[in-house]
């Protein structure tokens, strides 16, 4: 009879330690695996949505253009259903691109923050730290709005006149280019809102059109007022 004495087997803590090892590179290949399945269905629909919104970003410029800018806001929204993608959402807000007013420059080349430009808490010390006051003092408008009136200082009456002349005159030409931007340059902001089937996602697209004929007629409106 043959003795079996020199054989030995696995003992249950080298089993055990096997499969853990084996449990653990299991978890590491199905996450990774799954990563890329993610990632892939994410391009996909990334893809899919970027075609989409610049066909309907495209849609919304002609419609502006054919029918004429409007004095207020316009929102509108729907989805892709008509394409065959009714998952896929968007919304559109079309505004009329604004300048503050000549007195709010003024009072934030004095240091003073006007309507809708926040003072800010930073140190100054970097880009984020700077309020918006300080963004436009260190400005080239803000420079020149800050010497000829908003620092004040002496200089005597003729340097006062002076100023204020070249005040008016920069107020002057501030006042046209507010206005051409309000009448002939419209900002589009097309929201996209999308599933993957793992997760939500949405992204902004933002244009600016320009409508030549209507700031011509803008321009020549101002250049025959007296």
């Amino acid at each position: 009879m043959r003795s079996f004495r020199g054989r030995r087997g696995f003992t249950l803590i080298e089993v055990m330690l096997a499969l853990a090892i084996l449990g653990a590179s299991l978890v590491v290949l199905v996450k990774s695996v799954a990563g890329n399945i993610t990632a892939a269905q994410d391009s996909f629909y990334m893809g899919i949505a970027t075609d989409l919104a610049r066909g309907k970003m495209y849609d919304i410029e002609e419609g502006l253009l054919q029918e004429g800018f409007q004095e207020t806001e316009q929102t509108d929204e729907g989805d892709f259903s008509d394409e065959g993608w009714d998952e896929v959402k968007w919304k559109s807000k079309v505004e009329p691109v604004e300048l503050p007013s000549f007195d709010v420059l003024m009072g934030l080349a004095k240091g003073e923050p006007g309507e809708g430009a926040g003072a800010g808490s930073g140190s100054g010390d970097g880009e984020e730290g700077e309020s918006q006051v300080d963004k436009f003092q260190s400005s080239a408008l803000g420079g020149m709005i800050g010497m000829l009136g908003g620092g004040g200082g002496g200089g005597g009456e003729s340097a006062s006149a002076g100023q204020q002349a070249t005040a008016g005159f920069l107020q002057g030409q501030y006042t046209m280019v507010q206005q051409v931007l309000k009448q002939a340059i419209r900002k589009i902001t097309l929201t996209i809102d999308y599933e993957t089937g793992f997760r939500k996602s949405s992204f902004e697209v933002i244009l600016y059109v320009t409508d030549a004929a209507g700031m011509q007629k803008v321009l020549g409106g101002l250049g025959a007022t007296p």
